[in-house]
C-alpha cells in the first residue's frame, strides 16, 4: 500500500474519531443544589427579594447600662457599658449577660489589669432608640448562661428579627453562616462564615462560658459583637442559630457562638408572658454622648468574651 493510501485512511479515522467526540450525548442532569431539609453549605438557594439581611441589621439595637460603685474611701463613681442585642418577637431583646452587667473596675498598670475592690450599689440598662434612651426591664440575667433577656417597654417599637429561630441541634461543620454584629461598636456590619466546630474547645472555660454550649465560626468576631445574631440558612431560607459570645485572639481569629438551642427555652417562657406583665410606659432620656466616640473595650487577651 502506497504511503499515500496509508495517509488518507489515518486522516478518515481522525476525522471520524473527531466527529464521535462532538457527538458524544451531554449530561442533562441538573446538579444544582436542591432543597433538602437540611442546613446548607452555600447560599445558592437564597431569593433575594424574599430573604433580606438589611432586616436583619434593623433589628440590631444599642443598649447602654451604667453601674454605680462604691471606692473603698467612700466615694461613688458611676461606669458605662455600651453593647448590642437583638429584638425578638417584638416585644424582647436577646443579648449575652456579659455585655450588660459589670461587677468590677478594671484598671490598666504597667504591670497588668487590676481589679478594683468596690461595692456595686446599682445597675440599669438603657435601649437606645430614636435619639433617646428607654430603661428596659430584666426578665432574665443568667451569668451561668451569659443570656440575657430584656422587656421593651410599650410605645417603644425597633423592628424584630424578621425571620424564625433555627434548630442549632440540626447544625453540621461546614454550614454557611453570617454573623452580624457590631464590631468595635463602629456599626452594624455583616460577614460570612461557616461552622468550624460543632462544639467549643474547654479553653472558653477561662471566661465562664460553656463550651457545650456553644460552636465554632471560622469567622472572626470582635468587640461589640456580643450578643448580635448569627445566621445560618436552612433551604434559602434565613435562621436564627446563635448569639455571638467570644473569641481566641492569636495568631488567627476564630469565634463561638451560643447555641440557640441553650436559650430557647427562655425565649419561649417571655413570650408567654400575659400583656398585664409589660412594662411601663418609661420617661424618655436626652441622648447625650460625648464628642460622639466611646473609649474601645481593652478585653483583649488568649480568649476574650466580646463586650
Amino acid at each position: 500500500m502506497s504511503a499515500y493510501k496509508i495517509r488518507g485512511h489515518v486522516l478518515f479515522l481522525a476525522a471520524t474519531l473527531l466527529v464521535g467526540c462532538a457527538s458524544a450525548p451531554v449530561s442533562t442532569e441538573d446538579r444544582s443544589p436542591r432543597p433538602d431539609g437540611r442546613y446548607d453549605n452555600h447560599a445558592y438557594l437564597v431569593d433575594s427579594s424574599q430573604m433580606n439581611l438589611s432586616r436583619v441589621v434593623s433589628s440590631i439595637v444599642i443598649l447602654v447600662t451604667r453601674t454605680k460603685f462604691r471606692l473603698p474611701d467612700g466615694e461613688e463613681i458611676e461606669k458605662e457599658l455600651v453593647g448590642s442585642g437583638v429584638v425578638v418577637g417584638d416585644r424582647f431583646i436577646l443579648t449575652v449577660e456579659h455585655t450588660v452587667a459589670q461587677g468590677t473596675i478594671k484598671i490598666s498598670t504597667p504591670v497588668g489589669v487590676m481589679k478594683l475592690q468596690v461595692k456595686k450599689l446599682a445597675e440599669k440598662t438603657f435601649l437606645r432608640h430614636d435619639g433617646v434612651e428607654h430603661p428596659l426591664r430584666a426578665l432574665v440575667l443568667s451569668p451561668e448562661d451569659d443570656v440575657a433577656l430584656f422587656e421593651i417597654p410599650r410605645g417603644v417599637n425597633p423592628p424584630s428579627f424578621p425571620y424564625s429561630l433555627g434548630n442549632s441541634d440540626d447544625l453540621q461543620v461546614g454550614n454557611y453562616i453570617y454573623a452580624i454584629g457590631n464590631p468595635l461598636n463602629m456599626g452594624v456590619n455583616v460577614r460570612e462564615g461557616i461552622v468550624s466546630a460543632l462544639r467549643a474547645p474547654r479553653e472558653v472555660a477561662r471566661v465562664a462560658a460553656k463550651n457545650e454550649n456553644a460552636f465554632m465560626v471560622s469567622n472572626g468576631l470582635s468587640p461589640g459583637d456580643s450578643g448580635t445574631p448569627v445566621i445560618a440558612i436552612r433551604d434559602g431560607r434565613f435562621e436564627m442559630v446563635g448569639l455571638s459570645q467570644g473569641t481566641f485572639v492569636g495568631g488567627g481569629r476564630l469565634g463561638w457562638v451560643i447555641r440557640i438551642n441553650a436559650i430557647r427555652l427562655l425565649i419561649n417562657k417571655a413570650r408567654s408572658m400575659q400583656k398585664k406583665e409589660w412594662a411601663k410606659t418609661p420617661t424618655p432620656v436626652p441622648l447625650k454622648i460625648k464628642n460622639g466616640w466611646r473609649p474601645l473595650s481593652s478585653l483583649w487577651g488568649l480568649v476574650s468574651m466580646l463586650p
